[in-house]
């Protein structure tokens, strides 16, 4: 790491945020952009995301964060990364904070003249890092991410707060007394996803409650699955609803905080939930990372994880049934 401390009273031009790509890791650095803003309450603070990431920041309007679209990341027209170091250039940035351990960003700040640039060394791009530290994988995401503010400045900060989302209020409100949102995940989330079978017992088990509506979410990769799995729930109940693939994020955003309660896998609705303060029941199979670093910081949250002694990542989240579900999601409601 870098030997000077940053003068937060010292720097001239605006700060910058370099997001992750994920939406769950995205949110957990909103307790960072709250340290960056607390640092530098009169200076324009930027966070650099992917386009779509433009809807969640929407509702993310207390960090007092401006988006920037990262334009390499565009569909119609992706930008090079000479452009984009080109365009950051115009907002006079002089601190840079890359939540994302990526060479190819630390490349761009570099070609876009931002002189002092925090990150931990990976990857192999200390040399493009004015304030390289060194990370440590056991710690927590958001804990990682508020330590690349705290550390360089001096250590000012001796606790952070969780993530939070302001949902705002739907245009048509939603059906049912009791309003449960379910990500099962398609098989596009692998050995995460709830199967099938596991699914649909869940589905008929919990459609069975007269005052319970529920709600299927997912993107549009995903939604052929959820309606299938509503088609063969709705010859016994009209209580299911499909929703995948019908939403933006901001909406997804929107509709998961007007939600009673909510199941989902390990993804980024789960983290949804808990920023925008609904009772969550989390089911734990197989994850991309240790649910350790990952796990909400969220008292209202349930994680159930399997207990399988399968060798086969895609049978683990099998030893986490649909009673066990139900049971902790009434526990929630209770």
């Amino acid at each position: 790491m870098g030997s000077k401390v940053i003068v937060s009273g010292q720097v001239n031009g605006a700060i910058l945020a370099v997001l992750p790509k994920f939406i769950g890791d995205a949110i957990n650095t909103l307790p960072a952009l709250e340290l960056l803003k607390t640092l530098y309450p009169k200076k324009h603070i930027y966070v650099l995301g992917r386009p779509f990431m433009a809807s969640l920041f929407s509702r993310a309007e207390q960090y007092g964060v401006e988006f920037i679209a990262d334009k390499r990341h565009c569909h119609d027209e992706p930008h090079t990364i000479l452009k984009m170091a080109g365009l950051l250039k115009k907002h006079n940035i002089s601190v840079a904070v890359l939540f994302r351990g990526s060479l190819r960003d630390a490349l761009l700040l570099k070609l876009a003249s931002i002189k002092t640039v925090i990150g931990y060394a990976q990857n192999a791009r200390s040399p493009l890092l004015s304030h390289a530290l060194k990370l440590n994988p056991c710690e927590h995401y958001i804990y990682r991410y508020c330590q690349l503010v705290n550390e360089p400045h001096g250590k000012p900060f001796k606790t952070f707060s969780k993530p939070a989302l302001t949902p705002k209020a739907l245009q048509q409100p939603l059906k049912g007394k009791l309003k449960i949102a379910l990500y099962l995940g398609g098989t596009i989330k692998g050995h995460r996803c709830y199967p099938h079978d596991l699914s649909l017992a869940l589905l008929k088990r919990l459609s069975a409650h007269q005052d319970i509506h529920l709600y299927l979410l997912g993107d549009d990769a995903e939604r052929d699955e959820m309606e299938l799995l509503t088609q063969e729930i709705d010859q016994q109940s009209n209580s299911v609803t499909n929703l995948a693939g019908r939403m933006t994020l901001d909406i997804l955003i929107d509709t998961i905080g007007d939600m009673d309660a909510m199941i989902s896998i390990d993804s980024g609705p789960m983290h949804i939930a808990a920023a925008c303060n609904t009772p969550c029941v989390a089911i734990i199979g197989q994850g991309t990372s240790p649910w350790s670093i990952v796990a909400p910081k969220q008292h209202n949250l349930i994680a159930l994880h399997h207990q399988s002694m399968s060798l086969f990542e895609s049978q683990m989240i099998r030893d986490i049934s649909p009673e066990a579900i139900n049971q902790a999601l009434f526990k929630l409601i209770k």
